[in-house]
């Protein structure tokens, strides 16, 4: 057999190889910083010291697994060797111990470790469920799951919470990241797009995305989170430049950036052109903000829309209730939708839902004797359903223009030339509520 052969088989039985990796007979980078270490004739003691001396949080080996007698968590038995013996044997024998409870049994010495490669794919894989299914890390930890996999791969040793957390994650997040930098150094332009927002625990963050056409796949556009950073500071033009300025820095992106696109708000669109780049507005919002104003033509009667989803949302006797009435009348049982200003759309569908189940309301409130809910008049469902009518055709522009993966900007004339003349016929239609000719006109 040849020596590097020899030498590449010697290499996998390491547990070392789990946090490098060789590029060549005599070098390996490591996966955590991405060093390059020496390493020879198979001698991976360079290698112990640097993830022994610069990653010490790190652990080499996984110190855990499921103890099958009481599906506790506990640290690793080393393999024991004690039998019972006769007591004659007993007396002549100084290594022979009782049995322990957690003693390895023989499948453990029969059967073959699995590969560190095909080690390394199921940690992949384990990863990539994690972060895309919105899994704590605590998975691994779960009793369940574990038993799960050792069904699956009994050979395979899950890796801890901490593993998961100090070496895996950081892995995986190193490879991500070289993996982006190498597609956008081989494109030629890229557009940007960024937005700012506040969460629930009033922390404030911004994201940026990057939308480019892919070298290998030029028939659509692809697009990648840069980031999504927290920012404390205030949301002034200066501090929003400084941040992405050095955002596009970070990504080498500053000779290929050919524009920006953003919402109207003042501060962003002067920390933009601080940064000498085009400023492009994002059609749907400015949709958004159209539907917003018209919307106050008929907002009282959308307050008693909102109470009366708000009745069902709290009450649930009184939505049992409808789901029996929608089933009694043969509709499927749809549940009712609040509107959020910041949420594009979301007061069309609340309106679309309440006229699709408007003859089970009317029944429900009626049964329940709340009288004071039910106030809507034939009126007002009626300049409803023509509301929606006209919001529809918004919702579906702004559905459109939202696309992701083929350009839309060639589309806004389009769609702006369409809008004008839709609303320009229901304009001249004389048959439709006052409330509706005042959306219309703004």
């Amino acid at each position: 057999m040849p020596p590097v052969k020899n030498l590449l088989i010697h290499i996998k039985r390491s547990i070392v190889w789990a946090h490098f990796t060789p590029i060549s007979t005599t070098l390996a980078k490591c996966n955590h910083c991405n060093k390059t270490k020496s390493y020879t004739g198979g001698s991976t003691g360079n290698l112990l010291r640097h993830m022994n001396t610069i990653h010490t949080a790190i652990p080499l080996h996984r110190s855990t697994q499921v103890n099958e007698s009481n599906s506790e968590i506990i640290d690793d038995p080393q393999p024991s060797t004690s039998i019972y013996l006769s007591p004659t044997r007993q007396q002549s024998s100084s290594i022979a111990k009782p049995l322990d409870k957690r003693q390895s049994s023989i499948e453990n010495f029969i059967q073959k470790p699995i590969p560190i490669n095909k080690s390394k794919m199921i940690d992949q894989q384990l990863l990539k469920m994690i972060v895309k299914e919105y899994h704590p890390f605590s998975v691994v930890e779960d009793v369940e799951f574990r038993n799960l996999i050792k069904m699956l791969c009994p050979n395979y040793l899950i890796p801890s919470r901490k593993t998961v957390t100090q070496s895996l994650m950081p892995q995986l997040f190193n490879m991500t990241v070289e993996c982006v930098t190498d597609t956008l150094n081989n494109v030629s332009a890229v557009c940007l797009t960024t937005d700012g927002w506040t969460s629930r625990n009033n922390q404030s963050f911004i994201s940026v995305t990057a939308h480019f056409i892919d070298p290998k796949n030029q028939t659509q556009i692809s697009s990648v989170l840069l980031g999504c950073n927290s920012f404390d500071e205030r949301h002034t033009s200066d501090n929003l430049s400084r941040f992405l300025k050095n955002t596009v820095d970070e990504w080498n992106l500053c000779h290929k950036l050919t524009a920006v696109v953003t919402d109207n708000a003042s501060n962003i669109i002067s920390a933009i052109k601080k940064c000498n780049w085009r400023w492009l507005p994002c059609f749907a919002h400015s949709i958004n903000l159209i539907v917003q104003s018209s919307l106050k033509c008929i907002e009282p009667i959308l307050t008693k829309v909102k109470v009366i989803v708000q009745f069902f949302k709290k009450s649930s006797h009184a939505l049992a209730k409808l789901n029996d009435f929608q089933k009694q009348l043969g509709l499927p049982v749809l549940k009712l939708k609040q509107d959020c200003p910041t949420r594009w759309n979301s007061t069309y569908d609340m309106i679309d839902r309440i006229i699709s189940i408007k003859d089970p309301i009317i029944a429900t409130l009626a049964v329940l004797g709340n009288m004071e809910l039910n106030c809507l008049s034939p009126q007002e469902w009626i300049i409803l359903e023509n509301a929606r009518i006209i919001l529809k055709i918004f919702y579906e522009i702004t559905i459109e223009i939202s696309a992701e993966k083929y350009v839309t900007l060639s589309k806004e004339i389009i769609f702006f030339k369409t809008l004008n003349n839709i609303i320009l016929n229901f304009m001249n239609d004389t048959l439709l509520p006052n409330e509706i000719h005042s959306m219309l006109k703004i």
